[in-house]
C-alpha cells in the first residue's frame, strides 16, 4: 500500500475513533458522583382509578411489550386493580380487580387491597401475591396468583397464610417457588408451584411493633433465601434442607447503619436484588439509603456508597427510603428513586419530591439525574415502585398532588376520600392526590 493511501486509511480510522468519543458525554467519563440539574421529564398515564391510593413494587414491562402494574386501595369499596398499559399506542386497560379475581365478597370480608411485592415473569406468565389494604380478622389472607399473558386468565394458587396478608414476596424463577413473609404475624412461608404445596413456619421473624422484612433475597444459584432480621443479623432459608437459620456473619451493628429514628424503625434493608453479572446481592438500607453488597458464598458485606437524592447525599439528611430499587438487565447498574424534602410555604405539612438515581456498579459511579417533573408541571411526591423497560423507558408509580380544584375528577376524589362527610372536606381538599403510572426516558438508554 502506498504511503498516501495508508495515511488516508489511518486518518479515517482516527476520525471514526474521535466520532465514537464524541457520542460519549463528559459525565460518562467522570469518576465518582455526578449531580445533574434535571428535570427528568415524565408523562403521567391516567388509569382513571380514583379509589386507588398507593403502589408498592408491582410494576413490570413484560415480554408482550405491555407494562403491567397494580394500583392499591385502602378503601373498603374497592380492591387493588391490575392494569395493562400499551406504550405503543397509549392504551390503558384494567385487567382485574384482585378481590373479584379470587372470588371474595367485599361486602363480607376485607378486600385484597394491595400487591406489596414484585411481579415476576416466567414463560409468558406473571406471578405475584396479594396483601390487605385495611385489616381486621375478616380478611381471608393473601393469595398467590399468576396471570397468563396470552390467554389473559388468572390462576389462583390459594391463600398463603389464613388471615395474613403477604407483605413481601420474591420468586425463585428457576425452581418455580414463591417465597413470602406474612403480615401482621411476620411468618415465613412458600408456595411450590410444581407440587402445589404451601409450607408455613408459624414463628414470627420480626416484632410486630417494628418494620419487618419488605424484601427477600433469592440466590438463583442455590435456591437459598435471605432476609434481614431485626437484631442486626441475616436469616437464611436453606433450600436443600428445608429449614432456616441465622447467619453468624455478617452483622449489621456498625454505628453508621443505626441512625436515630422513631422506635418502630430499626436497622433493616429496604430492598435487595441479586446481580447475575456480579454474582452477589445489592441492596439499600432503610432511611439511611446506604447501598451495600452481600456475597452469600464468602459472607462478605460491604457498604459501597450512599444513593440518597443529591440534596440529602450532600447535607447528610435522611428521608423515607423507597422500594423503587431495581437492577438493569445486565445486572451492572442500579436504578433508584430517592426522596427529598421539598421547599414549600406550609412547613407544618412537609412534602417530598423525587430524584432518579443510577449507580454504575463496576465504575462505582453515582449519578443523580435530577428531580422528576411531569409534562403538566407537577412534581410527583412519593414513590414505592419501579420497572425498567426494555424499550428505553423507565416506569414508576407515584403519588401526585391534584391541583385542578375545578375538575370533576377532583370533586369525585374528594368525595371518595371523605366518605361523604362534609366536615372532612376542608382538610382533605388541601392535599388530594392521585396515584398513577409515570413513563420516563431511561437516561442511560442509547
Amino acid at each position: 500500500m502506498k504511503r498516501s493511501a495508508l495515511f488516508v486509511v489511518l486518518a479515517l480510522v482516527l476520525l471514526a475513533v474521535l466520532a465514537g468519543y464524541a457520542t460519549i458525554s463528559a459525565d460518562d467519563r467522570v469518576p465518582g458522583a455526578v449531580y445533574k440539574d434535571g428535570p427528568v421529564m415524565g408523562k403521567m398515564i391516567d388509569a382513571g382509578f380514583l379509589y386507588g391510593d398507593s403502589n408498592y413494587n408491582g410494576i413490570i414491562h413484560a415480554s408482550d411489550g405491555n407494562v403491567y402494574y397494580v394500583i392499591c386501595s385502602h378503601n373498603k369499596k374497592s380492591g387493588a386493580q391490575l392494569f395493562r398499559y400499551n406504550p405503543r399506542n397509549g392504551d390503558v386497560k384494567m385487567v382485574g380487580d384482585l378481590t373479584d379475581v379470587v372470588g371474595e365478597d367485599r361486602t363480607k370480608v376485607i378486600n385484597q387491597g394491595k400487591v406489596h411485592s414484585g411481579i415476576y415473569e416466567v414463560r409468558g406468565k406473571l406471578y405475584f401475591a396479594t396483601h390487605a389494604g385495611t385489616y381486621d380478622r375478616t380478611y381471608p389472607g393473601g393469595h398467590f396468583l399468576s396471570y397468563d399473558l396470552k390467554t389473559r386468565k388468572f390462576t389462583d394458587f390459594g391463600i398463603g397464610s389464613p388471615h395474613q396478608g403477604l407483605v413481601a414476596m420474591s420468586m425463585d424463577t428457576k425452581r418455580m417457588r414463591m417465597y413470602a413473609v406474612s403480615w401482621p404475624g411476620y411468618n415465613f412461608l412458600y408456595y411450590d408451584i410444581a407440587s402445589g404445596k404451601t409450607e408455613n413456619w408459624h414463628e414470627a421473624i420480626a416484632p410486630v411493633t417494628q418494620q419487618g422484612p419488605r424484601s427477600l433475597g433469592v440466590d438463583p444459584r442455590t435456591g437459598n433465601v435471605y432476609w434481614h432480621n431485626m437484631n442486626d443479623t441475616i436469616a437464611c432459608f436453606k433450600y436443600d434442607e428445608n429449614k432456616f437459620e441465622t447467619l453468624k456473619e455478617p452483622k449489621f451493628d456498625a454505628p453508621m447503619l443505626h441512625i436515630p429514628l422513631d422506635g418502630s424503625v430499626e436497622c433493616v434493608w429496604r430492598s435487595i436484588r441479586f446481580s447475575d453479572a456480579m454474582q452477589k446481592f445489592y441492596g439499600v438500607m432503610y432511611y439511611s439509603d446506604w447501598l451495600f453488597s452481600f456475597d452469600p458464598e464468602s459472607g462478605e458485606f460491604e457498604i459501597i456508597d450512599r444513593i440518597a437524592s443529591a440534596p440529602n447525599r450532600k447535607s447528610g439528611k435522611t428521608t423515607y427510603s423507597s422500594l423503587a430499587f431495581e437492577l438493569s438487565a445486565d445486572g451492572k447498574t442500579i436504578y433508584y428513586i430517592g426522596h427529598n424534602e421539598a421547599e414549600q410555604d406550609d412547613s407544618e405539612n412537609p412534602d417530598t419530591e423525587l430524584h432518579l438515581i443510577t449507580y454504575d456498579i463496576p465504575l462505582r459511579r453515582y449519578t443523580d439525574h435530577g428531580v422528576i417533573e411531569l409534562t403538566d408541571g407537577r412534581r410527583p411526591r412519593y414513590c414505592q415502585g419501579m420497572g425498567i423497560g426494555t424499550n428505553g423507558m423507565v416506569y414508576i408509580a407515584a403519588w401526585i398532588k391534584m391541583t385542578d380544584t375545578t375538575s370533576e375528577k377532583w370533586r369525585k376524589k374528594l368525595e371518595i376520600s371523605t366518605g361523604g362527610k362534609p366536615e372532612l372536606e376542608i382538610e382533605q381538599s388541601k392535599n388530594l392526590q392521585e396515584i398513577n403510572l409515570i413513563e420516563m426516558k431511561d437516561p442511560l438508554a442509547r
